[in-house]
């Protein structure tokens, strides 16, 4: 296949390109051309900025190809540049979207659960931002709303949860393992220990292709995540257990953790007060999709920032010693407490 992937050259897209290439696959990355993976002459390369729109319509409406990847899709006009640029001349579309589209108040997760594809539906949404809710996932929204009514190529829309595995730019993962790989414990919120699932880096990319290969995905919306469901305290021992060590958790409560002043943003990764568990079975049905084991994904990935990263710590990590105390403290007074009692 002849396969053209906007953004692609960190975490999943990077990740992407690698299994397109391994498989045989032509790849055309449009990219700034600011990163440059270790495939980067096994490509074609168009530099460009999408939100150019005027001179991404000219580098590529002459261009066809059997399909498009499209990471970098994050407002309606985004969506509405790639369908005038690329009609007639792709197969197929592929938006990668975010499950962030269902916050500020669009689905009650605690009577959802697991939660559908179908349960929220865009089309009384207009193209505003509200105040207060979170632009990010409402322009995912926009760009889903606008594909489902306008769109005259077929178009997949495949939705992630909060993504982790190496190399996360956002950090999220690398909360958890530099505090594993310490060796010492952490604090869970009391009231964020909702089940959920999130999704490995690798099995996020293997998904955009099984969803581009698949007939049957044209003009639908997939949930992907993990096929575990996972508490917190399941999670953060799986990362310690990789690391090396035991995990000792201390869960407080969250005024209390917010009492501390250097501790007030603390918010673990994941942790959250209501379910968050995707039905997944549309996606098994339709294009086969699959995941990792989380026991084998999270050993790889501990053992890639232990042995591989050479960053900047953790967010909050300049505050270790005051969650230790903390934890030191709560578990002290807890224990007098039930003393007492």
């Amino acid at each position: 296949m002849d396969i053209l992937i906007i953004g692609g050259t960190r975490y999943m897209g990077r990740i992407a390109v690698q299994k397109l290439l391994e498989r045989g696959d032509r790849v055309t990355v449009f990219s700034r051309g600011n990163t440059r993976p270790e495939w980067w002459g096994q490509v074609d390369h168009i530099l460009g900025d999408r939100q150019d729109r005027p001179d991404f319509n000219a580098k590529l409406r002459t261009k066809s190809f059997d399909a498009v990847i499209d990471t970098q899709a994050f407002r309606k006009e985004d969506v509405e540049s790639a369908e005038e640029t690329f009609r007639g001349r792709i197969g197929r579309y592929l938006m990668v979207s975010t499950g962030s589209v269902y916050l500020d108040g669009k689905l009650d997760f605690a009577t959802h659960c697991p939660f559908k594809e179908s349960d929220v539906s865009w089309s009384a949404l207009d193209y505003t931002y509200p105040q207060g809710e979170d632009p990010y996932g409402v322009g995912k929204r926009h760009c889903e709303k606008w594909l489902q009514e306008n769109s005259k190529i077929p178009y997949t829309v495949v939705r992630i949860p909060a993504v982790m595995g190496w190399d996360d730019p956002t950090g999220r993962m690398w909360w958890w393992v530099q505090r594993a790989l310490d060796g010492r414990g952490v604090i869970i919120p009391l009231e964020d220990r909702a089940p959920f699932r999130t999704l490995y880096s690798a099995d996020a990319a293997a998904n955009f292709l099984r969803a581009v290969d698949a007939p049957a995905a044209a003009n639908q919306t997939y949930h992907t995540a993990m096929q575990e469901v996972m508490t917190i305290e399941r999670w953060a021992q799986l990362i310690w257990e990789a690391a090396g060590h035991t995990c000792t958790i201390t869960h407080v409560p969250r005024d209390v953790i917010r009492k501390q002043q250097n501790l007030k943003p603390y918010a673990p990764p994941l942790s959250r007060p209501v379910p968050y568990i995707h039905d997944l079975s549309k996606a098994e049905r339709e294009f086969g999709f699959k995941t990792t084991p989380v026991e084998e994904w999270i050993q790889t990935t501990v053992d890639w920032y232990r042995d591989q990263y050479r960053g900047r710590n953790a967010p909050g990590y300049e505050y270790r010693e005051e969650e230790a105390a903390l934890a030191a403290a709560w578990k002290t007074a807890f224990d007098n407490l039930v003393s007492e009692f």
